[in-house]
């Protein structure tokens, strides 16, 4: 079993808290197990803050949107949290086991000329770990089948990945996230390349998937009405670099 992914740093002094800070407002609920806990997490590139410092617990069960400005750093905290860049202070502590995390990237950061089929694509989210051992497990095709049932794509398994819509790529990456049961999904803008039609649909399919599974979902959207009708939490990152976290008793509403 792998150990829980978390990262700290220590913190320099001279830097006021004020700036950036975090202002969560809660609602009453049952609190869920902890999953992550970040605290004056400070996020960037070459010891330059994009955002940040901001502190917050993530509970089971929850759908939390991040929303915010181009380059107001909401994909830099996202690979931050993922471990692909280290935090400049602060800390995070997942309190799962790497393989219960996937991440879903957008599509744009893959190969666009990479000859694989759909069921090429969804069998490299069976593989864990890494060299021998990641291309030892057995592939299962009921298995591939089920989770392209799942995203409504199936009877594309044989369909060149690169010839599918942008959308459907995206559907694809999801199904492949899913195959490994995870406990916390992380997707960066999924409906990005969607219309609103297809975008209110794999909303509403990510929210069935979080009430049948328990999973727990963090994901980017730019002001996204049918993102925020299936999110109960939602960050705001604005460009002043202020951090607001409004929790919901059900679902979040449509911004004033």
């Amino acid at each position: 079993m792998s150990a829980p992914l978390h990262a700290s740093t220590r913190t320099s002094g001279g830097k006021s808290t004020d700036e950036g800070q975090t202002h969560e407002h809660r609602a009453d609920h049952t609190v869920e197990p902890t999953l992550l806990r970040v605290e004056n997490l400070l996020c960037g590139y070459h010891a330059t803050p994009v955002v940040g410092p901001l502190s917050f617990h993530l509970h089971q069960k929850t759908f939390m949107l991040i929303e915010g400005a181009n380059g107001v750093g909401k994909s830099t905290l996202i690979k931050t949290l993922i471990g692909l860049i280290e935090p400049i202070e602060g800390s995070y502590e997942w309190f799962i086991d790497r393989p219960m995390l996937r991440f879903v990237p957008q599509t744009r950061t893959l190969d666009s000329l990479l000859p694989a089929t759909v069921f090429d694509v969804l069998a490299t989210g069976l593989h864990q770990g890494g060299g021998l051992a990641s291309i030892r497990i057995r592939i299962d095709e009921e298995q591939l089948l089920s989770a392209l049932d799942t995203v409504n794509l199936l009877g594309f398994e044989n369909h060149l990945f690169r010839e599918l819509s942008e959308g459907q790529k995206q559907l694809v990456l999801l199904a492949r996230a899913l195959l490994g049961q995870p406990k916390v999904l992380l997707l960066d803008e999924p409906a990005a390349s969607m219309d609103p039609g297809h975008e209110t649909e794999t909303m509403e399919l990510l929210h069935e998937i979080k009430e049948q599974s328990g999973l727990t979902i963090v994901m980017i959207a730019h002001g996204s009405p049918p993102a925020r009708s299936v999110s109960n939490r939602i960050m705001t990152i604005d460009r002043e670099g202020t951090i607001e976290i409004q929790e919901c008793l059900a679902t979040c509403p449509p911004p004033a």
